[in-house]
């Protein structure tokens, strides 16, 4: 998919089934289609993809974030195998962040494996900072960084390159 020309988009119910053929390849413990299709529905969640331009239908990645009370929480993020390598889960979470300042929020946070440790890395170029420590956060019993990024400063900042 390297070649093709992508956007980012809200989700929709006709994306659902690709979302989640994406989350079982890339997740340890996987977002059942019921969790997606439940996103759609909740006002304060936001669920984007990336497509590629020419079909609007071939999916190459996904973020989940609520934008709620003082924070944006990031729920799940994934990239295809694929299309890995091209800097679009940075991409999301900059739209993200860009879409949490317009709407005042100044906070977010996300929960993160301690066993993942590209995410961890790329949430720290992002400036991302652990904050604690989740003991037994999943259900396999595997801890959990807590991570949080202030929204300071110039909102061009969340932008993409």
């Amino acid at each position: 998919m390297s070649t093709k020309t992508l956007s980012l988009r809200p989700a929709t119910e006709d994306d659902i089934a690709q979302v989640a053929k994406i989350e079982k390849v890339v997740h340890v413990a996987p977002w059942s289609e019921e969790s997606f299709r439940s996103e759609l529905t909740k006002p304060y969640s936001q669920f984007l993809v990336f497509t590629d331009d020419e079909t609007d239908s071939e999916i190459c990645g996904y973020i989940v974030f609520w934008i709620m009370l003082d924070e944006c929480q990031i729920l799940n993020v994934a990239v295809d195998l694929p299309s890995r390598g091209l800097g679009l889960a940075k991409q999301m979470i900059r739209k993200a962040a860009l879409l949490a300042y317009q709407n005042g929020i100044r906070k977010m946070v996300l929960d993160v494996r301690k066993s993942n440790l590209s995410a961890i890395h790329l949430y720290q170029s992002l400036r991302f900072a652990i904050t604690h420590i989740r003991k037994n956060f999943y259900a396999n019993g595997e801890d959990a960084y807590s991570m949080v990024l202030f929204l300071d400063g110039d909102p061009l900042a969340f932008s993409n390159d």
